[in-house]
């Protein structure tokens, strides 16, 4: 990439007419007082009348544009210019302000920044990572293009692609892409880390694909997306950098505000694939600059890969009370995150977390595009089932903001919408022959505030139904097909069977399961008269909709 081209062709800009009280807030200054050690970058942020991303004498700055070099944040004046010391690792970006839109490149990439290192990418990376960038230019413009800025939008989440082989990279294509595409309603995307499965080279096949889309997409750093042979956790993220930018950075919709942190902490031995997750001094630094700039009634959206700590995850708890005191004052808040590939709707609460409100943050930690990480039989398409290991389906989520409201929605691949929960229940149950029989769902996106009903059409009332973490039990039934795969040796048969050389097994095990956060059940017993019956499954989630679904239930007569 020609990071000098780039340097003309970059994009961010906030009217100073059309932000309301954000200009009351932002930061005045265009310029911070230079480290005698590093230089300056300067520029402008621009409206780019006939975007080709140069900035003409007949175009004018923008002013109230934020721009950052990673740590500092500046705003530009009433002629769009901006003054920021860098060092010699460093990359300039801008904010994207909700009235303006940024540029992006052929795979849909917003090109919001310049990347400044003289140097490049030490010499023994596997994966290449920046190019040397050569001396600072002496101008950094930023182009913009004027946007609605709409208080209501619709993006979509991936969780986890993690493709290992360029055949995942075609399982994310016809599993995920190819239903999206086409779609008018949808702002933007974001993968939230984990965009490959340590193999660099596939960043530009997985981006190709996914950009087919069409619409901007934002990424998140995963732990398999860094560069291990790394010496410390700065270096980690240069291959990414080298695609996507600053793995540190924020961006404006509407009345929200995304801030994207790599919260990927790599432990600083070359080779080493080992990390804990948090935050490095510099990067809460930008945080907490870029919330004083932030009106309180806003929604601030954190987005990271590995989620925050609860019940043993790897989130320093110390980085986490962090970012919660920085959050105290802003009622309006929600973060999310990918990682342990399974789906979940958790609350922190005040007294019983860090959390120092009394309305609860609500954390997402999206399901995964990869589901469990493409393993299981292939279906029809020759795709594997790739189940999630808390028994949700693989697929996507789709987030609708109005202001600072927000409903989450979570879309199974392949699937209709309504395919919101699965239900299961004994096959043949025996009329009367037992105290026990347990009806459960699995309502896929519910949580703590969600409420579960069942009836039996015709012969019951509507019955609450009670929340359990426990395991899925279609998914323990696929693990224990594996389980006896391995018992009978199938794999190593096929592998030795002459008839069929050059066949691969078609398929690979499943992971161990996980307890599901989103499970209820409930005792129905075997008190029915003999024949066919209808379950009814309402379920209703945090933002009060209603959903229904609805099984059958076989009784018998006892031998």
């Amino acid at each position: 990439m020609n990071y000098l081209a780039l340097a003309v062709s970059v994009l961010i800009a906030v009217s100073a007419s059309g932000n309301r009280e954000h200009n009351e807030t932002l930061q005045t200054s265009y310029t911070l007082k230079a480290d005698p050690e590093r230089e300056i970058a300067k520029g402008v942020v621009f409206h780019d009348k006939n975007e080709n991303r140069v900035l003409d004498a007949s175009e004018k700055g923008i002013a109230g544009v934020a721009v950052s070099n990673g740590v500092d944040i500046v705003n530009t004046n009433e002629m769009g210019e901006y003054e920021l010391p860098v060092s010699e690792d460093a990359i300039v970006f801008i904010i994207k302000p909700k009235d303006w839109r940024t540029p992006v490149n052929k795979e849909n990439l917003p090109q919001f920044y310049y990347v400044h290192k003289p140097n490049g990418f030490p010499a023994n990376f596997k994966f290449k990572g920046v190019e040397p960038t050569g001396p600072l230019p002496e101008q950094i413009n930023f182009p913009l293009y004027p946007d609605d800025g709409s208080e209501q939008f619709k993006m979509v989440v991936f969780g986890d692609p993690q493709p290992y082989t360029i055949e995942q990279v075609d399982f994310v294509a016809e599993d995920i892409v190819t239903e999206l595409i086409g779609r008018d309603d949808l702002e933007f995307g974001m993968t939230m880390g984990d965009i490959v499965g340590d193999d660099l080279d596939l960043f530009s096949p997985l981006n190709q694909a996914v950009s087919m889309i069409g619409i901007p997409w934002y990424n998140v750093l995963g732990n398999h997306d860094i560069n291990y042979m790394a010496p410390n956790d700065r270096l980690s993220d240069d291959t990414y950098e080298s695609v996507y930018g600053p793995s540190t950075y924020a961006f404006v919709y509407g009345d929200v505000h995304f801030i994207v942190l790599d919260d990927i902490i790599h432990d600083s031995v070359p080779g080493s694939s080992r990390y804990v997750g948090g935050l490095r001094t510099d990067q809460m630094t930008f945080v907490a600059n870029y919330l004083e700039t932030v009106p309180k009634e806003d929604l601030v959206v954190l987005t990271m890969h590995i989620p925050l700590a609860m019940h043993g995850n790897s989130f320093r708890n110390s980085d986490q009370k962090k970012l919660f005191d920085l959050l105290k004052g802003f009622p309006h808040t929600l973060s999310i995150s990918a990682h342990t590939h399974v789906h979940d709707n958790r609350f922190f609460h005040e007294g019983s977390s860090d959390w120092q409100q009394a309305t609860p943050h609500h954390h997402f930690n999206v399901g995964t595009t990869s589901g469990s990480w493409w393993n299981g039989l292939r279906g029809e398409t020759d795709v594997p089932h790739t189940m999630m290991r808390d028994g949700t389906p693989n697929g996507y989520s789709f987030i609708t903001f109005n202001g600072t409201e927000y409903i989450i929605d979570w879309k199974v691949a392949g699937s209709p919408n309504d395919h919101q929960m699965n239900i299961h229940v004994p096959r043949g149950i025996v009329s009367n022959s037992a105290d026990t029989t347990l009806l459960t769902v699995n309502f896929f996106n519910g949580s703590e505030q969600s409420v579960l009903e069942y009836r039996i059409k015709g012969l019951t009332d509507w019955k609450k139904m009670k929340k359990v973490d426990k395991f899925d039990p279609y998914y323990l039934k696929i693990d224990r097909r594996w389980d006896n795969f391995e018992k009978m040796k199938l794999m190593e048969k096929w592998d030795t069977d002459p008839s069929l050389a050059g066949e691969t097994f078609p398929g690979t095990p499943m992971s161990e399961p996980k307890e599901s956060t989103h499970l209820w059940e409930a005792n129905i017993g075997t008190d029915w008269p003999v024949g066919r019956h209808i379950i009814e499954i309402r379920a209703r989630d945090r933002n009060d909709r209603t959903f229904i679904a609805y099984h059958t239930m076989r009784v018998v007569t006892p031998n």
